[in-house]
């Protein structure tokens, strides 16, 4: 894997078609469509609409529909404004568009039985750990309250158990880790699970493919699942087949549909690696060359994963295995012996060092990265770093990480000098001039895109992940990562990261930000007030 693809290959050619696709498949993309039709509709019909009697009635059907939004309890606060927008700008497919969308979630078949199962699976996690340490009620590490009473959190609401004799590496670029992940396939003896959002041909996945093909000969059990936007793509049904007639078990989560629906925008858009229930990884990376660089899209592409290793994964096998039933027929939960304890002490892990891998999924009740990024915020008393591709928070989290700049957090956070989505680019900058002023350093890398989705703080608890800080991420999307404390190594791995990064990357203060050209504001002003359908 040493060597770049042409930008004119054919894989090139498709990369590009796909990223159009998800374009096309985006509810921004519906909402400017909408307007357009509204607009020809109101010029066609224009004699029509010209009386008083019809201004009266916009009217009134302005006020009722802010009436509506303000007091409704099924909208998120976040997301209340852009809906009056949506409902000013288009007074009558405005209320046809939230409507079929709620309509459609009262059928959201997935909903309902992914509740059911994740209620099933709580059983075969191991919860002794985390009991031992509300039992004791203290940690070694941190004896303070606040750190004994999130772990709480995560026993008692998130429902996620915490876990020691686990040992973790840090991968700080995405071709190190798929190198890592190839070799660990190859040692595989019993199952592979892979579930991914974006699964493209190239290097990587043919690379992936022969090992997955010589293992399911062998006996292992393979099973691949991957995000609907990937049925656009090479990666669709009749692929599915392909790779069925190898013993090789394949699923599109949600196709992308013509229907409109509001399912169709929770994406999936975990990245899991779990092999024999001893080693699994997450992260940001896709199965897709440009994330080890071996295909130039947007500069270097700057990104990261971690490997798990010992009890930790028992979870990343159950989160796998829970969204894998629900494309099931059956609503009964069952691990098929997938997660036999590990029984193995492992050598040169720290005993006091936590881990807790997490899940997030919409429509259910926690948005458990959100509630991890708060609590890293509100209980920093150093510093506070972050590495996201995507700035697009709403006004709570922007209070949330001003006030910890306010009282003296050293608060920094990395986003991309080349954008992959240029509207994107317009709303992250639209944050620097507030965070900066309120004390936080906001930085962009030089060389490129970085997608990296990692939260370290005070050199005692860290996130790696696939949630960014964006509306997708902490209300729509599935999303996974791991919550690190106490292990000393991988911390310390994770800030000489972000120590490279910083180097590599250019402070946006204030000076920087006036340089700026006006139609960042302007644009930036514009487009924040659509940031929830970004």
């Amino acid at each position: 894997m040493s060597y770049l693809l042409n930008k004119d290959s054919e894989y090139a050619k498709n990369r590009k078609k796909f990223s159009l696709l998800k374009v096309i498949f985006s509810p921004m993309f519906f909402i400017i469509l909408f307007c357009i039709i509204e607009i020809l509709l109101i010029f066609y019909f224009l004699d029509e609409f010209t009386g008083a009697s019809f201004q009266i009635f916009i009217n009134f059907l302005h006020i009722g529909e802010i009436i509506y939004i303000v007091n409704s309890k099924k909208i998120k606060d976040s997301f209340k404004v852009t809906w009056m927008i949506v409902f000013i700008m288009m007074p009558v497919f405005g209320v046809v568009l939230y409507f079929i969308l709620s309509f459609s979630n009262i059928f959201n078949g997935y909903r309902g039985k992914l509740k059911d199962i994740v209620i099933q699976s709580k059983k075969y996690l191991d919860f002794s750990h985390s009991d031992e340490i509300l039992e004791k009620g203290s940690l070694t590490k941190d004896s303070s309250d606040r750190e004994l009473s999130f772990f709480n959190y995560f026993y008692n609401h998130a429902k996620v158990p915490a876990y020691s004799n686990t040992k973790v590496q840090y991968f700080n670029n995405g071709k190190d880790a798929f190198e890592d992940i190839l070799q660990k396939l190859k040692i595989a003896r019993k199952f592979i699970f892979i579930e991914i959002f974006i699964l493209s041909d190239g290097i990587i996945w043919q690379e992936m493919l022969k090992i997955l093909k010589q293992k399911a000969s062998e006996g292992v059990v393979i099973k691949i699942m991957v995000d609907g936007l990937n049925s656009v793509s090479f990666f669709n049904r009749r692929y599915c087949k392909y790779l069925k007639s190898y013993n090789i078990e394949a699923r599109i989560f949600k196709p992308v549909s013509p229907m409109l629906s509001n399912t169709q925008n929770h994406r999936d858009h975990r990245k899991i690696f779990v092999i024999d229930n001893e080693i699994a990884y997450t992260g940001g990376i896709n199965i897709a060359d440009e994330y080890a660089n071996l295909y130039e899209r947007f500069g270097h592409w700057k990104d990261s994963a971690i490997r798990v290793e010992g009890n930790a994964v028992e979870s990343f096998t159950i989160m796998f295995l829970q969204l894998w039933e629900v494309g099931s027929k059956s609503r009964i939960f069952e691990v098929n012996g997938y997660t036999s304890k590990y029984e193995s002490k492992l050598e040169n892990t720290d005993e006091d060092a936590l881990y807790v891998p997490y899940t997030d999924y919409p429509n259910l009740p926690e948005n458990i990265s959100l509630q991890i990024y708060r609590y890293m915020f509100n209980s920093a008393s150093k510093y506070m770093y972050i590495m996201t591709p995507y700035l697009v928070i709403d006004e709570a989290l922007v209070d949330t990480i001003e006030s910890a700049a306010k009282r003296g957090v050293d608060v920094r956070i990395v986003v991309p000098r080349v954008p992959d989505k240029k509207y994107v680019f317009y709303v992250n900058r639209s944050y620097y001039r507030s965070l900066t002023l309120a004390g936080a350093k906001v930085y962009e890398y030089l060389p490129g895109f970085i997608h990296s989705k990692v939260y370290l703080q005070d050199d005692i608890r860290a996130v790696v992940g696939t949630a960014n800080l964006d509306f997708r991420s902490l209300y729509l999307h599935y999303e996974n990562g791991l919550y690190l404390y106490g292990d000393d190594i991988a911390l310390r791995d994770i800030k000489d990261d972000f120590t490279k990064i910083l180097n590599d990357s250019k402070e946006m203060n204030l000076s920087e930000i006036l340089k700026m050209p006006a139609r960042y504001r302007f644009w930036g002003a514009i487009l924040r007030m659509f940031a929830p359908l970004m």
